[in-house]
């Protein structure tokens, strides 16, 4: 009886989580709100690249490149000798796809929330696009931060060829990774469950006037192949008129 009830009611949770009768998918819907969540704090004060040596500033935030917009210029601060206007580019170009994987993500979110019916927004949720390519701005951040600590140890190789310097990732990077992480798990549920659902939703109908159609074809079909009775061989022939 405990088991039958707590079976009930888990089948309640997740009815109402993601009913199959509508269009929502409030699951999907929570994976994006903390891929924004995560991607917002890693770019508020949070260490993107720790430098070590004491010849230049100790760490890098991308608040401290929160502009837009190419310059050929380095920074005019004895404390950032060692970062050239190549390094103040990708830090610029990181933020900009941060701010791209939010605009997605949060398309996915008001997406799953709402769930309009339009075949374009349907398709869009049924193979998990905005989830896929929030994925793939992630993945793009995450190259361009390798490409960062590798233009900040030449940079320091060629400014400080005698001194033992060194380039590390920050707990902004690290967490930026795990927003990854948690964007493919997105995607995977969004997929499960989008390929889950009732056919009622693929159809976009309740399928019933499909089954009318069907039913009445193939009784128009079953009449038309009916075999024609065979003719009365016992009947007598009619009598001889001269």
């Amino acid at each position: 009886m405990a088991s039958r009830i707590t079976n009930n009611f888990m089948n309640h949770i997740l009815q109402w989580v993601h009913p199959k009768s509508q269009e929502r998918n409030l699951i999907s819907a929570a994976f994006h709100m903390i891929t924004i969540t995560l991607i917002s704090m890693s770019m508020v004060e949070l260490k993107w690249f720790s430098i070590y040596g004491g010849v230049c500033a100790s760490y890098l935030t991308l608040s401290q490149f929160f502009w837009f917009g190419y310059t050929d210029n380095n920074i005019a601060s004895p404390e950032f000798d060692c970062i050239n206007s190549t390094i103040v580019n990708m830090m610029r170009i990181i933020i900009l796809l941060c701010f791209m994987a939010i605009i997605f993500s949060l398309a996915g979110f008001f997406l799953d929330v709402i769930g309009p019916k339009s075949y374009l927004y349907f398709f869009i949720r049924k193979y998990a696009l905005a989830s896929t390519f929030t994925v793939m701005w992630i993945m793009a951040i995450i190259s361009t931060c390798y490409y960062v600590a590798v233009l900040l140890e030449d940079s320091l190789d060629d400014l400080y060829p005698k001194i033992d310097t060194s380039v590390t990732y920050g707990y902004g990077f690290y967490l930026i990774t795990a927003t990854g992480g948690v964007a493919v798990i997105g995607t995977f549920c969004t997929l499960i469950l989008m390929h889950t659902s009732s056919p009622e939703l693929y159809s976009g109908g309740d399928g019933s006037d499909d089954a009318c159609l069907i039913d009445g074809f193939e009784e128009g079909f079953e009449a038309f192949n009916s075999p024609a009775p065979p003719p009365p061989y016992n009947v007598p022939p009619p009598p001889y008129a001269p």
